[in-house]
């Protein structure tokens, strides 16, 4: 694809000034030069996915900033460029949509698990500080779906198991409800394919044996919607989803009589009561069916959904079911938390005064105060914890500010109770560093080592106070732990991979006890202080002397 085809297709979807398009050109030529000679499974070029990543983008009506992150969302993991170069060539705020997609590529959902699924969205949502990373990386995994069937069986189902469990529920939290149900088939037809072809059959049976009878109803139905002076936006009339209708079938013992609404209206209105009004009409058409009626207008679902939901019984005794909703009820519901940005990034565009009905009905709805708001509500909840991760990839809950402490007691108290050091991102840190989204955590335990009643200071987790606080009260109720018999020592080295465990290492093998230990390090320089369970400070002099003798890094060793 040349860069006039690209630029055409996405000036079809949407309006991008002649600023817009020369960054998009300029992505596409980079792109298209670093991309060169990759290949997929299916022996296309590697940048034909990038570019239909932005066209995936470019449906949402986002920006061409957004679009061109899209083209290059891949460039840092699948190339050799460096991070430097993309600053300079597209500017930190396209890089940083970049680099967070790029981070979010290396989280890895391999068994079904609904705890480790529902962290893993977390994880993806808190990592990232800008909501538009979440939309680039739903739009290059359903890229990614679309054309799963050329990687082998064993890599199609691990992926589609991820996309069913973490991506389909986060495309639903931020509202993008058209991507969801997409994604939710496709994971669908991998997982379940007999399934899946089966159910499609059906749908396809019903729409060849109904479509001039709705044809038929849509006119009867709009008729009378005009004569009743419904502000109408338009009808329309589709087939309920393979993956909605599945799970239907899972909880009526996959009988197809019991599944009424196979086919659905949407009727688009201009103002909320007009809704109401139009239920009203298709209701004296009608017979509705008993518990077959949602008001999620008054009762909108989590993520934001407004619509009114009926199911009906025509007088030829066929169910279709009815969805009642505005202009703007259906622009959220289609696209979610992606409204915002299409309505920020064109609200001074000759596009926006075009649209200018549907954006600002402000005595009604006040579109993009909500949206702002919905938007900044998802993330209020999941702000309050933070999300990392085990060496082996396991997602851990914790409370926002723990430290490597809390997150060895998560694990298991037995590995707090002899936490000796941590690693975070395979660099030591002190025993007080505050965790953060998307840290991979590794913890060093000694026997020997045992808590501090200065630990209670440091950990965030009341569940982890609890824990040493039972330890401390063991140790004091034997008559084995004195808070008062310490020394504190401070050592100076130059820094190296290990030092921390070498150093401890000398120091359980004279006899001691550490209660706590603090590195910090400046260039290559580390400074060590550990508090010591001891009086006597002979034993200290003799360690001081092994641990010069043993560790050459050591330059200065002081008592405090």
């Amino acid at each position: 694809m040349d860069f006039e085809i690209f630029k055409n297709k996405i000036c079809k979807i949407n309006k991008y000034s002649n600023k817009d398009i020369i960054l998009l050109k300029k992505a596409f030529e980079f792109g298209k030069k670093y991309y060169d000679g990759l290949k997929r499974k299916n022996n296309e070029p590697y940048f034909n996915h990038c570019l239909r990543t932005a066209l995936n983008l470019a449906h949402l009506k986002l920006s061409a900033d957004i679009l061109a992150a899209g083209i290059l969302h891949d460039i840092l993991e699948e190339t050799s460029i460096s991070e430097e170069l993309l600053v300079k060539e597209f500017g930190e705020s396209i890089f940083s949509l970049i680099k967070a997609v790029t981070k979010i590529g290396n989280f890895k959902y391999k068994n079904k698990d609904k705890i480790q699924a529902e962290n893993l969205r977390n994880l993806i949502i808190s990592i990232i500080n800008d909501v538009r990373v979440a939309i680039i990386k739903l739009a290059d995994r359903l890229d990614n779906m679309r054309t799963l069937q050329y990687l082998d069986e064993e890599k199609r189902k691990r992926i589609s198991l991820e996309t069913a469990d973490v991506y389909v529920p986060l495309a639903l939290r931020l509202g993008i409800n058209e991507w969801a149900g997409e994604l939710d088939d496709l994971a669908l037809k991998f997982l379940d394919p007999e399934a899946y072809f089966w159910i499609s059959e059906e749908i396809r049976k019903k729409q060849l044996d109904n479509i001039k009878y709705l044809e038929k109803i849509a006119s009867l139905v709009k008729k009378e919607l005009i004569e009743k002076k419904v502000a109408l936006a338009k009808t329309e009339f589709r087939t309920k989803r393979i993956s909605s209708i599945y799970k239907k079938l899972k909880r009526k013992n996959f009988d197809l009589n019991e599944i009424y609404d196979f086919l659905a209206f949407r009727i688009i209105v201009k103002k909320v009561e007009d809704c109401y009004l139009s239920l009203g009409v298709i209701h004296s058409l009608f017979k509705p069916i008993m518990n077959e009626f949602n008001d999620y207008i008054a009762f909108p679902k989590p993520n934001g959904y407004q619509s009114l939901h009926t199911t009906v019984i025509t007088e030829d005794g066929k169910p279709i079911e009815f969805q009642i909703r505005t202009e703007e009820m259906h622009l959220k519901n289609e696209i979610g938390v992606a409204a915002y940005f299409s309505y920020a990034e064109s609200k001074n565009t000759k596009t926006y005064q075009k649209n200018k009905p549907v954006f600002t009905d402000q005595d009604k709805l006040n579109l993009i105060k909500n949206l702002k708001n919905w938007k900044d509500n998802i993330f209020e909840i999941i702000h309050e914890k933070i999300y990392v991760l085990t060496p082996k990839g396991q997602v851990i809950e914790l409370p926002n500010g723990s430290t490597p402490l809390d997150f060895a007691y998560k694990i298991h108290t037995e590995i707090g109770n002899h936490f000796l050091s941590a690693k975070v991102n395979q660099k030591i840190v002190p025993i007080d560093y505050r965790l953060q989204n998307g840290d991979m955590v590794e913890i060093n335990i000694s026997k020997k080592s045992s808590p501090s009643v200065k630990w209670l200071n440091i950990v965030k987790s009341s569940n982890t106070k609890k824990k040493i606080k039972s330890f401390l009260r063991k140790k004091e109720s034997s008559s084995t732990f004195n808070l008062n018999s310490s020394i504190k020592i401070k050592i100076i080295a130059y820094d190296k991979i290990g030092l921390l465990n070498e150093i401890s290492g000398v120091i359980f093998k004279n006899g001691l006890n550490i209660l706590e230990s603090k590195v910090k390090t400046n260039k290559n320089i580390a400074n060590l202080n550990f508090t010591l369970q001891t009086k006597d400070k002979k034993v200290i002099q003799k360690l001081k002397e092994r641990l010069k003798n043993q560790i050459k890094e050591i330059i200065k060793i002081e008592l405090n």
